[in-house]
């Protein structure tokens, strides 16, 4: 008999909760969960690779549509990750459209660090290439309307919880019942 993942997790939250509750201390659990049919995971970060080629502000569109954003690496790690198991060329959330060669690379709204140009780029050939896409020899620079595999990342699920071990008298625990 297959049980469904919500009843699973609920059942291993209750059972770290008694645990939890069992000391005179305060308690916190965390569980990481599977990310949603045809999503990936890597890490805490569920991925999934769309259907078609799209141009990159398109792309961002689709993702923010599915409650997720363009996949942006922060590790070689998980570059590779997403080269061996999704596909080998991709858009990534990174472009100089705003100021020439001022690359903004975001992780939803934080600012990514990691860096991967392939030798000689950004190259900003025929001074139109302000998107960035990434490939098995590293980051290149391209047109922002080339059509680009995409890939969408958001948090795997997580399910916390902490107990306190503060004592409250009936009354209180009722009025915290209401």
């Amino acid at each position: 008999m297959m049980l469904p993942k919500r009843l699973i997790v609920g059942l291993i939250s209750l059972r770290l909760m008694i645990r939890c509750t069992g000391g005179n201390e305060r308690c916190g659990a965390s569980i990481r969960g599977a990310c949603p049919p045809a999503w990936s995971q890597w890490g805490d970060t569920c991925y999934k690779q769309l259907s078609e080629n799209l141009p990159w502000a398109e792309a961002k569109q689709e993702c923010i549509k599915m409650g997720s954003v363009l996949v942006m690496p922060q590790s070689q790690e998980e570059t590779e990750f997403l080269l061996k198991n999704l596909i080998d060329y991709f858009w990534i959330n990174c472009s100089d459209q705003q100021v020439e060669g001022a690359w903004v690379c975001q992780d939803g709204t934080t600012d990514v660090e990691y860096r991967n140009w392939r030798d000689g780029e950004p190259s900003n050939g025929w001074g139109k290439e302000d998107c960035a896409a990434a490939g098995e020899s590293g980051w290149n620079d391209v047109p922002c309307d080339d059509l680009a595999p995409v890939i969408c990342q958001r948090p795997a699920p997580q399910l916390h919880f902490k107990v306190s071990t503060k004592t409250l008298t009936a009354h209180q625990e009722i009025s915290t019942l209401k």
